[in-house]
């Protein structure tokens, strides 16, 4: 895609307030909405709606900003092509209602519809339109990083403060929880989910949130560890780095999710590995030995690990009791376990309608037609799913297959526009690493139902490319 936010073809290049707007926009919609318990309550989502509004407009502007001077779009407009289309297809359904209301005793009801078989359809048109309008707020804000970065120094400014923030959250979290707090800031609020974290209602959206964060820790931790230029590693950033990511590593199995504790533990032996073949071989290009960095580094790994189990023993007691029973269930049971069953009837919703899916934010009102988990006893109501626990499905049942790969170009395309070959820095790679991660994890939970998640997605993501871009363009001028 080139380097349109700073090259002298574009106008406005020479406007230096504009970077500034930018991250000011954005950093106050990160900080808000994971400090607003992840953006998931409705007065939340709300003011998300309204400050993302802000942010299309800032799209809006920042692309007539830097707009070439043949007048011709924005080079990078080309990279968004399948959010548009997405749009139209969203904006479409709103016009073809899947379902209408209806008033039986005095209760308003959802009952079916008729809309045109050949179109996409929204269950509820008003919540389609509001999540899309929310969505298309996030997307843009963060795409606006990618437009105005124009220097690998921004970028890693950027992730200083998304990091940082994690960071703070993290210890606030760790402190909640070693004082075993009854609910959220400190039992001031209580919380609808008792496994909570921090601000996040859900421990497993924390996890998620610091997955993303301590693949960007370890981007710049080994950024600083590369470049040197200090007189020994505890005069450098590298010492910060390090204990910043230790405390969101200690973050997540206090959080009580298993399977985030997990995935963090393969990131972690991922780094140390890395690390260690890094060490190993700049030792011997200056032949020097090798053995004593090495055992020193692992040593130190093995102190860290052992910190995080002193601090997390009772909920890893607690979680492993936990997983062993449920293992034991399902071994004696020899059935299926109820999220097996809540995919698979996910899956009967996606076939259902393949094409364009029953709509946006659909789930929670269309999947009890498809929910075969019954109560055992009458007194008991069978199991309600706002969520299908799996945001591939879930997106399938929504938006179909059409409007899942539309969502899946729109991470495709920008991958494909970087020349990796010329990219030398491990920021961009780790930074995808976490974006991966969360993808995969989306296969067995709901990360991206939670709007901060969502955003730290986002820009984590905009911000592996434009390094990545800023990256090649430099080797090019070397």
């Amino acid at each position: 895609m080139g380097e349109p936010a700073s090259s002298s073809r574009h106008r406005g290049s020479n406007l230096p307030s504009l970077p500034r707007l930018v991250l000011l926009h954005f950093g106050v919609l990160l900080i808000f909405t994971s400090w607003a318990f992840g953006g998931q309550a409705p007065w939340a989502r709300q003011v998300i709606v309204w400050w993302g509004t802000i942010g299309m407009g800032l799209f809006l502007f920042v692309c007539l900003a830097h707009r070439p001077a043949d007048g011709r779009l924005h080079p990078a407009l080309r990279l968004l092509w399948p959010l548009w289309v997405y749009d139209a297809i969203i904006i479409a359904s709103c016009f073809n209602p899947g379902f209408r209301e209806a008033v039986r005793e005095g209760q308003v009801s959802l009952v079916l519809a008729d809309p045109n078989p050949w179109l996409p359809s929204a269950a509820v048109p008003r919540l389609a339109a509001r999540e899309l309008w929310q969505f298309n707020g996030i997307v843009l804000s963060c795409f606006n990083l990618l437009l105005v970065l124009h220097r690998r120094q921004l970028v890693r400014q950027v992730l200083f403060l998304i990091a940082g923030n994690a960071v703070v959250l993290a210890v606030f979290g760790t402190f909640q929880q070693l004082v075993r707090a009854p609910g959220l800031w400190f039992g001031a609020v209580k919380s609808p989910n008792e496994h909570f974290f921090a601000t996040f209602i859900y421990h497993n959206h924390w996890g998620a949130f610091t997955l993303l964060n301590l693949c960007a820790c370890l981007g710049l931790l080994f950024h600083y560890y590369r470049r040197g230029g200090h007189r020994d590693v505890w005069h450098s950033p590298v010492l910060l780095g390090a204990v910043a990511t230790l405390l969101l590593a200690t973050s997540i199995p206090l959080s009580t999710s298993r399977s985030c504790t997990v995935l963090a533990a393969f990131l972690l032996l991922a780094a140390l590995l890395h690390l260690l073949v890094r060490v190993v071989r700049q030792r011997r290009a200056r032949y020097e030995p090798y053995a004593g960095p090495v055992a020193a580094i692992v040593l130190a790994a093995a102190v860290a690990l052992g910190g995080i189990a002193y601090l997390g023993r009772d909920v890893i007691a607690q979680r492993s009791r936990l997983t062993s029973e449920q293992f034991t269930k399902l071994t004696a049971d020899g059935t299926l376990t109820a999220r097996a069953v809540l995919y698979r009837d996910t899956w009967h919703m996606a076939a259902a309608k393949p094409w364009f899916g029953w709509g946006l934010e659909s789930y929670a009102r269309v999947f009890r037609i498809f929910n075969t988990q019954r109560a055992i006893e009458v007194w008991v109501w069978s199991p309600f799913y706002a969520e299908a626990h799996n945001d591939w499905l879930q997106s399938l049942a929504e938006v179909g297959f059409v409007g899942t790969g539309l969502l899946a170009l729109l991470v495709l395309l920008p991958l494909a526009s970087v020349r990796w070959r010329r990219t030398q820095s491990v920021i961009p790679r780790y930074l995808l690493a976490g974006c991966g991660v969360v993808l995969l994890y989306a296969w067995l939970e709901f990360p991206f139902a939670n709007r901060v998640v969502m955003l730290t997605f986002c820009a984590v993501f905009y911000c592996a490319i434009r390094y990545a871009e800023l990256d090649a363009n430099l080797a090019d001028d070397a």
